[in-house]
C-alpha cells in the first residue's frame, strides 16, 4: 500500500506543472505588452515625422525592431494600433460624462462636456494636433460623435419628443457641428484656448437648462 507521501507525490506533481503553465502565460503576457509597447512608441515617433495615413507596416515594424509575422499576430492593421490607443481615451470620457452628469433628460452641459473632451486631448496635445491634421483622427471623432449623438438624442428624448427620425435627426444635427467645431479647434485652425471654446460652444447650445 502507498504511503501517505506517496500518494500526495501525483498531487504536487500536478500544482507544480500548473504553477509552470501559469508561469509561462505570465511571461508570454509580458512578451505581448512589450511588443505592444514597442509598435505603438514606434507609432508615435513616425508620427512626428509624417502623416499617419503613409505610415506603413514595414516601416513601423522596423522602427519597432518588431518582425512583421509577430505584428500580425496582434494587429491587421497600422489603424487598430491607433484605435486600441483611442480605446483607453474614450474609456476616459465615458467614466468623465457619466460621473460629471453630463447627459441628462432634463440638460446637456455643453461646456461640460467640452472641457472634459480637452483634457483628454491636453494629456498629449502635440499628439492630438498631429493625428487630427494627418487623418489618423477618423475612428476616434465618430466615437465621440455617436457619443454625443446619444446623449443629445436622450436629452430630446426627455423633452418629449419621441419621433424616432426626428430624434436621430437633432442628435445628428447637433453632434456633427459640435464635433466639426471641436476638429477645426484642435487643428489649430482657431486660436482660442480650451476654457474659452467651452464657454462658447456652452452658450452656442444654448446653456445647459435647454442645449
Amino acid at each position: 500500500m502507498a504511503t501517505w507521501t506517496e500518494r500526495r507525490r501525483p498531487e504536487r506533481g500536478a500544482k507544480a506543472h500548473a504553477k509552470e503553465g501559469s508561469g509561462d502565460r505570465m511571461a508570454a503576457d509580458r512578451r505581448v505588452t512589450r511588443t505592444k509597447a514597442a509598435l505603438t512608441a514606434a507609432l508615435f515617433e513616425l508620427l512626428g515625422e509624417k502623416d499617419f495615413s503613409k505610415i506603413s507596416v514595414t516601416e513601423l515594424t522596423r522602427r519597432a525592431d518588431v518582425d512583421r509575422k509577430t505584428f500580425y499576430l496582434h494587429y491587421q492593421t497600422v489603424d487598430e494600433i491607433l484605435e486600441e490607443f483611442y480605446e483607453d481615451s474614450l474609456r476616459a470620457l465615458r467614466e468623465s460624462i457619466d460621473r460629471e452628469g453630463i447627459f441628462r433628460t432634463e440638460s446637456v452641459d455643453m461646456t461640460a462636456f467640452f472641457r472634459v473632451l480637452c483634457e483628454l486631448a491636453n494629456r498629449d496635445m502635440p499628439l492630438f494636433r498631429r493625428l487630427a491634421r494627418g487623418g489618423g483622427y477618423t475612428y476616434y471623432m465618430e466615437r465621440v460623435r455617436t457619443l454625443l449623438r446619444d446623449g443629445i438624442e436622450n436629452f430630446y428624448r426627455g423633452q418629449g419628443v419621441h419621433s424616432e427620425p426626428e430624434l436621430r435627426l437633432l442628435g445628428e444635427f447637433y453632434a456633427a457641428a459640435i464635433m466639426r467645431v471641436y476638429l477645426i479647434w484642435l487643428k489649430g485652425e482657431a486660436d482660442m484656448d480650451e476654457a474659452r471654446l467651452a464657454e462658447l460652444m456652452g452658450k452656442a447650445a444654448g446653456g445647459a437648462a435647454s442645449l
